[in-house]
């Protein structure tokens, strides 16, 4: 990997590292979960409707019409919906640390579902990376089970959004399906804009920036860039992301919202992100 495509790749860490520092701050700023996903999913659709319709023009929206809603839905909405309320109690570096724990849910579901994707690597990965998890969300935590296990299920959902594209027929273009998964995310969260407590006319316009910087930044922009970066560098060093995501939202915690870096979080981290190392690891048994 050159220095400049690492250094696109870390732009794109921080930018979703940041996206738990918004997720943050919105809600210190009084803003209902739903809500803020409503309209994150609104602005980030608005700015990536043009590279849909642009690439609409090469792909058939017939073949693609069923993987926009699964995937608007298990990588978009659903997610998004269940960090937003575990941000409620969970600092960005807990959120970050929790999301990392995507590989391994995907290396467990591949190797139950697909002989050929079993390794040994694989399942002590998976192993180390669920010790990890127990330790930041089990019974004997200082964190909050309930949003631990939201960000569990969230994670989840990534994982079985990403094995879906990784299984789609050649005829498929998964770029084009992650775009039109943001609108139809977007479309299906729309109507939550308006169930807050607080009306769209009564947002600060500090939470307006923070919004527009989640909605078209952290996701639509870090999305593009993304993509792009994946057909330069190759799925395998793009993977590396989930190892600097964290690393970034930890940072920008400590700096912005005064959060500390406990040992729960440094132990459990470590294991997460060891598991995930091995559970990438691509040596068949």
């Amino acid at each position: 990997m050159s220095i400049k495509n690492f250094l696109i790749l870390l732009m794109v860490a921080i930018l979703w590292g940041g996206s738990f520092l918004f997720l943050r701050l919105l809600i210190m700023e009084g803003l209902e979960p739903l809500q803020i996903v409503s309209i994150r999913m609104f602005l980030a659709a608005i700015f990536i409707i043009p590279f849909f319709l642009n690439k609409l023009k090469k792909h058939s929206f017939y073949y693609h019409g069923f993987p926009f809603l699964l995937i608007g839905i298990l990588n978009t909405a659903l997610p998004f919906t269940l960090f937003s309320y575990a941000s409620v109690q969970l600092g960005a570096g807990t959120l970050s640390i929790l999301q990392a724990t995507v590989p391994i849910f995907t290396a467990l579901i591949l190797f139950t579902l697909y002989k050929g994707e079993y390794s040994f690597m694989k399942l002590i990965g998976v192993l180390i990376g669920f010790a990890g998890l127990f330790i930041l969300v089990g019974p004997n935590s200082s964190l909050d089970t309930f949003s631990g296990i939201l960000c569990v299920i969230a994670s989840l959902s990534y994982s079985v959004a990403g094995i879906y594209l990784a299984k789609t027929p050649d005829k498929m273009n998964n770029s084009l399906i992650g775009m039109g998964s943001i609108i139809v995310g977007a479309i299906i969260m729309l109507p939550f804009i308006f169930t807050g407590t607080n009306s769209i006319m009564a947002i600060s316009s500090q939470s307006w920036l923070y919004l527009f910087l989640l909605g078209v930044v952290n996701t639509s922009l870090a999305y593009v860039v993304f993509i792009k970066l994946i057909k330069r560098i190759g799925p395998i060093n793009a993977s590396f992301v989930t190892y600097l995501v964290p690393l970034s939202s930890i940072s920008l915690g400590i700096i912005f919202l005064d959060e500390s870096l406990t040992f729960v979080m440094t132990l459990g981290g470590l294991l997460i992100f060891l598991g995930v190392f091995f559970a990438n690891n691509e040596k068949k048994a």
